[in-house]
Parts: C-alpha cells; structure tokens; sequence
C-alpha cells in the first residue's frame, strides 16, 4: 500500500502554516513515540512517517520542491540523490535515458538541487576550517586578526574563465546556449542546468593549462576577521563567502573559524562572569582597607571590610565579559586570599603575643563581669 504524503502524516492539508506544521508534529510525535508504545511495531512505522514528514515541511526550501514535484517525485528524489543514495532524479525507471544526456538526464543540474534540498549532490560549496587562537582579553572583548589558509583560489592566467587567452567558446548544442534544460515526464516538469556545458550556455574545445578548465588553482588566502566580544572555546564562527573560491565563476565557500581561547595568568572565565584572587595581608583582613583589582577595563579600587575571612568574595556587577551577540556583561567575582607571613620581626612577634594574650583573657573577663 502507497504511502500518505507528508499532510496527510500530519493530518493537515495543503497550505498549512509553519506554526501548525509544529502544533501537529508535537502533538502527533507525543502519541506515537516509541517509549510510549514500546514493542509496537506500527507504532514505530507510524513515528517515522511523521518524522520524515516534519523534517520536509518545516524547511521551506524542501517543502517548495515538495509541493512542486508532488509526494512520488519526491520520495524517489531522496531515495536516490540524498546523502548515500545512488544516481539522483535518473531513477524513474530509466525513463529519462532516452534524451541523449547520458544515463544521469539531469547532470549537474538536478544534482545542484539535491545538495540544496537534502545536502547531498556531487560537489558542495569550497568551504574552509580553520582554527583560530585567541587570548584571553581578545576573546572577551574582541579583535581584529588575519587569518591565512590553504585553498581555492581563482586562477590568474584565465582569470578564472578556465579558457585560454583569446580561446572563444561556443554555443551549446545540448541547451542552445541557455544553460538549462526542461524535460517533462507524464504531469511533472523539470528544470535543470545543462549536463553538457555545466550551465555556461558554452562549449570550449581547450581548457586552460593552469587550472584544467577549472578556473581555480590551490593558493594561499588573507581574511580580515573581525571577532566579536564574548567568543569562548568551540565556538565557531562562520565568515561567509570568505572560503575557497567556487570553480568557474560558482560561489565561493565560507570560511568556518574554530575558536580556541588560551588560559590568562589573572582571569579565569566561567560563561560571562570572571575570576580573579587578590592576596591581601592578614593585618589588613582584621582592620580593612583598600586593594588594587584588575579588571578588564583597568585596575579599580576595592574596599575591603574591617574582618573580612579568608575566601570571602566580592562581586563587581557588569565587570565581566560581553555576552555574544549581546548588550549585557557578566559579573567580576574577587577571591580575597588572606596571607600569613612566615618571617616577622621580634616587635612583630611580640605585638602579636601581646593581641593574643589580650584575646584570650576576653573570655576570663566577661565571664567574672556575669558573676558580679
């Protein structure tokens, strides 16, 4: 038995908006999960169908083509073209091999589509990974680098056309220079580029010997980046059109910036909020005072209380790091760390000797002031 398209998965029809693609999609994924019905084969049929269903009409790219090519079209579309899959739209029973474009009748073309709508397709955009090292004042409060890597780039002595200079090209006899091509096939009509010339519309008998006709060679690269405030490590960036150059004259990839922040000596970073120890002696614990504290910004002045213990922390509000893509700023907490000396002077023992003497007889007197 054929298989309900996916509004019908859904129980919605045609037309339906995306917030009652998602209303449904829950309410229906609830029902038929297989926790809740555990050993039921149908009901995990049944979860599939509304998975697939869901991940086609919410993205409204792949719903458009759905729409279009109808739910048959469309099944066997991914069957063969989606990632792992085999020849692409050239499945319909060898239905399309009879237009003289080869055994694949929509070429490069449909293969666009495909890595467009499921991701897959013979050859994506050149993008490009690299990673990048940042300290830590950079990754808080942002920079500006140049980045240099290894990939496409447009070849000089074609300028990227992939011809020879002065080499003509000519029109193509497969889409008479249009580029693109239309097959019908019982109700459905696609539109593909041309298998033959790649979409150019021409033919050319010599290629450059630089690039092979590709229109790119392997070179170096040089990208002004700027990074925003807040960055941290594994966040990754994504610099677009800034990647490898797309052969003859096709987009151009993006550059993907994985970020790795080096540990600061002062500043230890918990999301938006910083940490930092400041030693303090302990006479200065018992009577307060005031410490020099760096911050991001510079050093600020911090009032410490008379009587403040050991590990006591202070927060200073807003003296964090920039949250990404955000107004706010996370907070600055100081670790006080009260020092003991481990050599004093014998006027510093003896004023010492002299407070303890005076701290433990407090108890003596308080307790004879009780009884009187």
């Amino acid at each position: 038995m054929a298989r309900q398209n996916f509004y019908d998965a859904l129980g919605l029809k045609k037309g339906a908006s995306a917030k009652e693609i998602k209303s449904a999609y829950y309410k229906l994924a609830k029902q038929w999960h297989p926790d809740v019905s555990k050993g039921n084969a149908e009901a995990e049929r049944k979860f599939q169908e509304i998975q697939q269903a869901y991940e086609v009409l919410k993205d409204d790219e792949k719903r458009a083509m759905y729409d279009q090519v109808g739910h048959d079209a469309f099944e066997q579309a991914a069957a063969g073209g989606a990632p792992g899959g085999g020849a692409g739209f050239g499945g319909f029973g060898g239905g399309f091999e009879g237009f003289g474009f080869g055994g694949d009748a929509f070429g490069g073309g449909m293969d666009e589509v495909l890595h467009r709508v499921f991701g897959g397709g013979r050859e994506g955009r050149p993008h490009v990974q690299v990673q990048l090292d940042l300290t830590f004042r950079e990754a808080a409060q942002g920079c500006s680098k140049v980045v240099n890597f290894q990939t496409t780039v447009r070849c000089q002595p074609c300028n990227g056309s992939g011809l020879p200079p002065g080499v003509q090209p000519q029109t193509c006899k497969t889409c008479k220079g249009r580029g693109r091509i239309v097959v019908q096939q019982a109700f459905f009509t696609f539109e593909s580029t041309c298998s033959t010339c790649g979409g150019s519309g021409h033919m050319v008998k010599d290629h450059c010997r630089s690039c092979q006709g590709a229109g790119v060679v392997k070179g170096n690269r040089e990208v002004r980046v700027d990074i925003p405030a807040g960055v941290e490590s594994g966040t990754t960036l994504k610099v677009h059109g800034e990647g490898g150059e797309g052969p003859k004259g096709g987009r151009p990839g993006n550059l993907l910036l994985q970020i790795r922040v080096q540990p600061d000596k002062v500043f230890k970073r918990e999301g938006a909020d910083i940490y930092v120890d400041i030693p303090i002696p302990f006479t200065q614990a018992i009577l307060g005072g005031s410490v020099q504290v760096p911050t991001l910004t510079g050093d600020v002045v911090l009032k410490i209380r008379p009587g403040t213990q050991p590990g006591h922390k202070q927060v200073m509000r807003g003296k964090g790091v920039k949250v990404l893509n955000s107004r706010h700023h996370g907070d600055q907490y100081v670790l006080i760390n009260v020092t003991i000396p481990t050599n004093i002077t014998q006027r510093q023992r003896q004023l010492i000797e002299e407070f303890a003497g005076e701290e433990s007889s407090e108890p003596e007197t308080a307790a004879a002031e009780g009884s009187g």
